[in-house]
């Protein structure tokens, strides 16, 4: 089994895939399981920004997560996060023991 690990992502899911994929293409493996360690943001509508402990000036109306909320996109990988200390608390607090929240993506709670 290959594991890949990121940091923070800050909702850059679009980019955190595309890196993956060129990664895969470059060293030909393909990555089982990817563990995101903190900072995932997963931002579903504009009121989650409100829930968030991060200055307003940082805020973004939206992000990469909102398209894999809404089932446009979906996780080219199995995809696992813990919470960092910018999250849309909202979100994850209705999760708190863990859950899915997105098609192939899952929060560890």
């Amino acid at each position: 089994m290959i594991i890949g690990i990121v940091g923070c992502a800050h909702g850059e899911l679009n980019l955190i895939y595309s890196t993956l994929e060129k990664i895969e293409k470059e060293n030909n493996f393909k990555v089982d399981l990817l563990i995101c360690c903190g900072d995932f943001e997963c931002i579903r509508y504009k009121i989650d920004n409100d829930c968030m402990n991060v200055p307003k000036k940082y805020r973004k109306e939206e992000n990469d997560f909102q398209e894999y909320f809404t089932g446009k996109k979906q996780a080219k990988v199995l995809t696992i996060f813990i919470g960092g200390n910018h999250e849309a608390m909202n979100v994850l607090k209705q999760l708190y023991y863990g859950g899915w929240v997105a098609p192939n993506i899952y929060f560890l709670g």
